[in-house]
């Protein structure tokens, strides 16, 4: 018996039902015949070879996928989770455009804030009296500025030379004049001739003074009674102190005026220094100085604050525009995410519509009437003894088909 009697000995064996005029393929329990059940018919008629099973898994790829595309009650089922999620997407749309709505008011909000800022920052620089009530207060400080220096410099000259002259100086008869006694303008190089210790008394004496003048100033920042005890105690201390240069100053004077003279001149006392004009001029050019100089660092230093109370108001208020820019940035890339994020959505609902709007093929259910079709085949060629093609080969080009089938799929 040659093997195309045996194949269809076998055939008519295992499926005694099929006739060549039967319809190629019918779905199970339609009347046809089933995929594994044409699979061991077609293997015996084409002898089981690999090209014969590559057009036979074409024709059940074709039949398999024009069935679903017929079946409008499985399309609507395939089609139903697409549907879902377009409508969750635009749900989720709809809250992105809220948010966005949300943040571009807040948005405004914060842009219209930057320019109400600006616009108060040029007020401040244009109308400082705005915040200080002094129209006038920068120039009243830069004018006092002025004046401080010129006086700092006047009684470090003076202190410095008057120090010398009463401590130090040894007086002649051409300078007993009061002008250069206290306004000598070799006293400090005959200090440090004199030495290192007279040289750092006349130098550092003019900022006892001064150091004295800024506690007064600071003194009367505070409040109650005793700032005024302070203060009168510091300007009776530099008003002693100014009196004892006076006097030893103006004693050296009427002394070396007594050495000099013929007369019976009697020895210089406290009450002849009250009685003494040069006493008081030297009380003057100090003391005076020194309490208009309180007075010109007082204003200064009020300028000053005023100053700096517009400096902390503009500061203030470019922090506050910097925190308004940081916020503005903030928002601008939570609406960018949102509008990013609204795009991507639209995208996957296009997407989701077209595969709505299209024919879904599943592959699994194509898969899975393949792998019957594949079991008949390899059913025929296990009875009949076949060793060509090997099962092996038979799986790798069904496999092989299902891949391109599904990428083919895909991109339909």
């Amino acid at each position: 018996m040659d093997i195309l009697a045996i194949k269809k000995g076998l055939f008519n064996t295992k499926s005694p039902e099929i006739k060549e005029s039967n319809p190629i393929i019918g779905l199970q329990g339609k009347g046809g015949l089933t995929y594994t059940q044409w699979g061991f018919q077609k293997a015996g008629e084409l002898g089981g070879s690999l090209a014969g099973l590559q057009a036979c898994l074409h024709i059940v790829y074709l039949d398999i996928k024009k069935k679903i595309i017929e079946d409008d009650s499985k399309q609507n089922e395939l089609k139903q989770p697409h549907r879902i999620k377009i409508e969750h997407l635009k749900g989720e749309n709809e809250k992105i455009n809220g948010l966005i709505s949300n943040d571009t008011s807040k948005l405004t909000h914060e842009e219209n804030k930057i320019e109400t800022l600006k616009e108060e920052l040029s007020n401040i620089k244009k109308h400082p009296e705005s915040v200080t009530s002094d129209p006038a207060v920068k120039a009243s400080f830069i004018i006092g500025i002025v004046i401080l220096v010129f006086l700092t410099v006047y009684l470090f000259i003076f202190y410095s030379s008057a120090t010398y002259s009463a401590f130090f100086k040894e007086f002649a008869l051409n300078n007993i004049g009061v002008a250069s006694s206290i306004f000598d303008p070799n006293a400090i190089g005959r200090a440090l001739t004199d030495g290192v210790a007279e040289l750092a008394l006349i130098l550092t004496i003019p900022f006892v003074f001064l150091g004295l003048g800024y506690l007064i100033n600071k003194f009367q920042e505070q409040k109650g009674f005793g700032k005024v005890m302070k203060v009168g105690m510091l300007i009776l201390i530099t008003f002693m102190f100014d009196s004892i240069l006076a006097y030893g100053i103006t004693e050296k004077i009427y002394n070396i005026t007594k050495e000099n003279s013929f007369e019976n001149i009697p020895a210089y006392k406290l009450n002849m220094a009250f009685s003494d004009i040069h006493f008081w001029t030297i009380i003057f050019a100090g003391f005076i100085v020194y309490i208009i100089w309180g007075f010109v660092f007082d204003f200064v230093m009020d300028s000053y604050a005023k100053l700096d109370k517009v400096r902390v108001a503009m500061e203030h208020i470019k922090t506050k525009i910097a925190d308004s820019k940081l916020e503005c940035k903030k928002i601008k890339q939570e609406i960018q995410i949102s509008k990013d994020t609204a795009s991507a959505n639209n995208s996957e609902i296009e997407k989701e519509k077209r595969i709505i709007d299209g024919i879904i093929v599943p592959i699994s259910d194509i898969k899975l009437e393949i792998m019957n079709f594949q079991a008949g085949w390899l059913s025929f060629l296990q009875g009949i003894g076949f060793t060509t093609p090997t099962s092996i080969e038979i799986q790798e080009s069904v496999t092989a088909f299902v891949r391109n089938a599904d990428s083919d799929n895909r991109n339909s």
